[in-house]
Formats: C-alpha cells, sequence, structure tokens
C-alpha cells in the first residue's frame, strides 16, 4: 500500500492526520499542496480542501473521514476505543471540537492567518458561539487522563491540533486563552503536547507557521 499525504504544515487539520499516521506506524509520503480550486486539487479532494490522502492512487478527503479509514486498515495500535458506545463517545468529542470550536474560530482567520482587519460584525457572534462550543467540550471531555478515557486516541490528537488553533485565534482577537482559562484543559494539553508524535509534528507546523508570518 502506498499513502500520500497531501497538504501544509501549517494547516491544523495536515498535522492531525500526520500525526495520526505516525500513530499508526504507518509509511506514507508528504506532498505539499496548499488548499484551493486548482483543478488538480479538486481531482483528489473535492471540495478544495487540505489534508487528502491518495492511497495506491484512490483519493480521501475529509480527516474524520481518513481517521475511520486508518483504523480499519491498520487496526493496531487501536487509536477509537474498543466498545461501540465509547467509540460514539469519542467521535462525538472530535465533532464537537470541529463543529463548535474550530470551525467558529476559523472565521478570523483572515486577520489572524493573513493580517487581514478584523471584522466587527463577527466579534460577538463568534465569541458566543465559542463559549457554548467550549462549554460543551467541557460537559464532554473525560480527562482520565486522556480526553475520551484511559487510552490514547484521534480525539486527543483532534483535541491538541484544532483547540490549540482555535486558541490562537481566541488571544489575538480576543486576548482569551482558551486553554489557560480551564486548569483541566491545560494540563491535559501540556500532557498531550509531550507525546512524540503530537511534538514532532507540532514543532514542524509552529516553525513553518513563524516562517510563513514572516514573509
Amino acid at each position: 500500500m502506498t499513502i500520500k499525504l497531501y497538504g501544509t504544515s501549517i494547516s491544523n487539520y495536515f498535522s492531525t492526520a500526520k500525526a495520526a499516521l505516525i500513530e499508526k506506524n504507518i509509511e506514507f509520503e508528504e506532498v505539499n499542496t496548499f488548499p484551493g480550486d486548482n483543478p488538480k486539487v479538486l481531482a483528489l479532494s473535492p471540495m478544495g480542501k487540505v489534508p487528502y490522502l491518495e492511497v495506491d492512487g484512490r483519493p480521501l478527503s475529509e480527516t474524520n473521514v481518513i481517521f475511520d479509514y486508518l483504523e480499519d486498515v491498520h487496526p493496531e495500535p487501536a487509536l477509537y476505543p474498543s466498545a461501540a458506545w465509547d467509540r460514539a463517545k469519542a467521535k462525538e468529542i472530535i465533532r464537537t471540537i470541529e463543529l463548535y470550536i474550530d470551525f467558529p474560530a476559523r472565521k478570523h482567520i483572515a486577520s489572524v492567518y493573513f493580517g487581514q482587519p478584523v471584522n466587527e460584525a463577527l466579534l460577538e457572534p463568534v465569541k458566543a458561539e465559542l463559549e457554548k462550543g467550549m462549554n460543551a467540550l467541557s460537559a464532554l471531555a473525560q480527562y482520565s487522563p486522556y480526553i475520551a478515557g484511559n487510552n490514547f486516541g484521534f480525539a486527543d490528537i483532534e483535541a491538541y491540533f484544532q483547540i490549540r488553533f482555535a486558541c490562537m485565534h481566541t488571544k489575538k482577537i480576543y486576548d482569551w486563552d482558551l486553554i489557560e482559562s480551564d486548569s483541566k484543559l491545560a494540563d491535559y494539553i501540556n500532557m498531550v503536547g509531550e507525546r512524540p508524535s503530537i511534538k514532532s509534528v507540532d514543532a514542524i507546523l509552529q516553525r513553518d507557521f513563524a516562517a510563513f508570518q514572516s514573509k
């Protein structure tokens, strides 16, 4: 099986998929690709998003779909809980982070990533969405010690990269540190950040993002 991972190292979702592949001990090739409407990108990722995989020449997009595929074809080490209910709860956490924390924060990406003026009309609605999302996460997160239970898994990879991404936005736009405002979350993020796969991928993300912003 030949796997290529397309995307850019400054993308939190690319970093998520990359860390998942590393955790699964799967060999893969990175192909530096920016999202967009380039026909070559759209041929493999219909929404023009990154990351996406090419597996033996066949394309697969959407990070949570990639998680499911990797678990099916490489069940060990398991990154989802084995029990159906526990697996569903882990996926509930993943979707909550994706839809109600990452997605609202992303509405300020033009200002945070590209230096454009802050859209004043978004300030209050986005903050309200984020507050609701963080409350939902607080209700779902177990921190025992991992976010979905006793074992490290996809939900932890998702939480680390997406919550840190959102936090970068809230610190810049609202002077609000999403992570440090919740001591349990802060301790958890620090713990996950010491995991070798996470630490190595995040170091590249931070290095390349700093270079990107300095241009």
